[in-house]
């Protein structure tokens, strides 16, 4: 089964302070990875990206990656008129015709 989504990003350590420290967060699927504290951002970054390569990163295929399906929203529709509720709304938005 595929990953549903990854994250890698710099975050603060605080964002109402002006005194404040950077870290490296990644996140694949629900499963966190941090760096150290850094002074700057520039230095967290670069551990993030020391971060990414150890754990594959780049490689690691999500759903996420897929895009989006309009069959998708073709399925949800039959599924729905065919289930034969009327207390709910599907509206067809994310039809493409």
């Amino acid at each position: 089964m595929k990953t549903s989504y990854k994250i890698s990003q710099v975050l603060p350590t605080n964002y109402h302070l002006t005194e404040r420290s950077y870290y490296g967060h990644v996140c694949i699927g629900g499963e966190n990875h941090y760096t150290g504290l850094f002074d700057n951002k520039e230095d967290a970054f670069l551990e993030l990206r020391c971060l990414e390569k150890r754990l594959s990163f780049e490689t690691i295929k999500t759903v996420q990656d897929e895009g989006y399906y309009p069959e998708r929203s073709i399925m949800i529709e039959e599924m729905y008129q065919q289930s034969g509720r009327t207390n709910g709304f599907y509206s067809g938005l994310g039809t493409v015709e």
